[in-house]
């Protein structure tokens, strides 16, 4: 377990998307105390708010939790962000735990590894670690953000935010999160990767829906048992309630799960697997046929989980639009404050609710999804298979351009499938859904302009970069986006965010403006980290 360990480079490996997991976690926290803090600062607002909330409809309840003492600022910040927080960041541990010994293991890395002294229980067990260990730091970053939210935006007796409770939230969230990876993780050897990522999103939202729509259906109701979030619900250390057991039995059952992956990678021919035809993610054949096929076909079944994950959860928005706008209409003057920021956002209609509820949210997931699709095509460098490819007569600049392409062709695979999800419940409920394909394809075009500036960077300086700066590119918009006005930050910082020059592209307003600039930005990144991948010595 030393520095030079298989556990160690996991976690050397792992280290940046969990450093960003537990910065959205905190900043998600942080994006939603300021409002609640600004807003809500008499005791009898906080009361109305609370009556309020607690006759919202049923599925808007089943989508957020039932609200516990959502007066106080954690109450209220385990309410809004609680549910959907583990099941988007979970996205994460599916990814990575269903590729830990699958992906490399039909990629031929793991033949060697296994023909030395270590054992196979012993590596998986060893790349086990090094995902939890690095969950569990993530976990305490967002802890720590928490905490300083209780303090920094607590108004009212009750709202600061003990780290202790920080701390019983988190750990709830981060084996939420590991549960799903777990299933993903028992599955891949048996299933492989690509199956094993759906068996980890069937179980990520899977969970989730029974829980959300438990009282919608008796038949729905009867599946409660089986959903760990149903398990959960009454542990919100942060509300001032909590239940360790249904915590202990949650560690229980993903032990029981990493467990069932560790033997079943020690036991199985290594690589080989089950067909199970119907279920899959789908994917491209390996690419033979140049940097944009294999580039696209390596990308295709992370671009599709992207996109089924963020997607579904944009068609539940969607599909609750009706009682969304019902229960809008009994809180005074919320649709009136709606209208005073968003004039042109019509809020019967479920692409007004979809601009209004998810859009800010789709910006992050489908940019983090760009920065993970950068960091595969970073890998061909920094794992030194560029080496071998421009030996060839292929040129570095036709190489780094047809690449970049699969990369952003990646990017519109996921923004596609979100815009068919989403347009789906749409229809369901009678609605336009030009506007929310619009939207979807929006989100996508934005992303290929942080995938423009990871190229940038990676071609430039140097391949690792190119997935970091994307990402911090990513986040500090978000951030800009969330907490700018609210910090009264002035118009010309503001103005920075390139959200500000989109329009309201979910409710079919776009700002021409802002997707030239998007896509002249998407352009002219590919075309430096050309330029500057033929000028620098390669080797990561």
């Amino acid at each position: 377990m030393g520095l030079g360990s298989i556990y160690a480079k996991t976690v050397r490996d792992s280290r940046r998307a969990g450093l960003i997991a537990g910065a959205l976690a905190g900043l998600f926290m942080l994006a939603t105390a300021t409002p609640f803090a600004l807003e809500f600062v008499t005791v009898e607002s906080r009361a109305q708010l609370a009556a309020q909330m607690g006759s919202l409809p049923a599925v808007i309840r089943g989508l957020l939790g039932e609200p516990i003492n959502i007066e106080t600022m954690g109450g209220f910040l385990s309410w809004r962000v609680g549910n959907i927080l583990p099941v988007m960041l979970g996205l994460w541990s599916v990814l990575a735990l269903s590729g830990t010994l699958a992906g490399e293991a039909s990629r031929g890395s793991l033949d060697l590894l296994v023909s030395t002294q270590h054992a196979r229980r012993s590596i998986a067990l060893q790349k086990v670690a090094g995902h939890v260990t690095v969950l569990v730091v993530a976990m305490l970053i967002a802890a720590v953000l928490i905490w300083v939210a209780g303090v920094a935006f607590a108004v009212l007796p009750g709202d600061e935010i003990a780290f202790a409770d920080a701390l019983g939230q988190v750990a709830l969230y981060g084996l939420l999160m590991l549960a799903a990876g777990a299933a993903s993780f028992a599955a891949a050897p048996v299933l492989g990767r690509t199956r094993a990522v759906a068996i980890g999103l069937i179980a990520l939202f899977g969970m989730y829906l029974i829980a959300a729509y438990a009282s919608l259906s008796p038949t729905i109701d009867a599946l409660s048992p089986l959903s760990w979030y149903a398990w959960t619900a009454g542990h919100r250390p942060l509300a001032g309630v909590a239940d360790w057991p249904s915590l202990g039995l949650l560690a229980a059952v993903t032990a029981a799960l990493l467990t069932a992956g560790v033997v079943a990678f020690e036991r199985r021919d290594l690589g080989a697997t089950v067909a199970i035809a119907w279920l899959r993610m789908p994917s491209l054949p390996a690419g033979v046929r140049g940097p944009f096929v294999r580039q696209f076909a390596d990308r295709a079944g992370i671009a599709a989980a992207w996109g089924i994950g963020v997607g579904a959860y944009a068609a539940l928005i969607a599909a609750s639009a009706d009682a969304f706008t019902e229960s809008l209409k009994n809180i005074p003057g919320i649709v009136e404050y709606v209208k005073l920021l968003y004039p042109d956002i019509d809020l019967t209609q479920p692409s007004g609710i979809l601009q209004l509820a998810f859009f800010a949210f789709g910006s992050l997931m489908v940019g983090l999804a760009a920065a993970t699709f950068l960091a595969g095509w970073a890998s061909d460098e920094t794992r030194h298979r560029l080496d071998l490819v421009l030996s060839t007569p292929l040129s570095r600049v036709g190489w780094a351009v047809r690449s970049g392409l699969g990369v952003m062709a990646a990017i519109a695979l996921t923004a596609g499938m979100i815009g068919f999800l989403v347009a789906v419940a749409v229809a369901g409920q009678g609605g336009d859904v030009s506007g929310p394909i619009g939207g979807a394809l929006t989100l996508g075009l934005a992303a290929m302009m942080f995938a423009g500036i990871g190229f940038a960077f990676g071609g430039v300086i140097r391949a690792s970069l190119a997935a970091p700066a994307a990402a911090v590119a990513v986040v500090a918009t978000f951030i800009l986006d969330t907490l700018g006005e609210a910090l009264d930050l002035p118009n010309v910082v503001l103005d920075l965010s390139i959200y500000q020059h989109l329009g309201q592209p979910m409710a079919g307003t776009y700002g021409s403006v802002g997707m030239v600039a998007a896509g002249a930005i998407a352009a002219a990144g590919l075309a430096i980290g050309a330029w500057g991948l033929q000028r620098r010595d390669i080797g990561g």
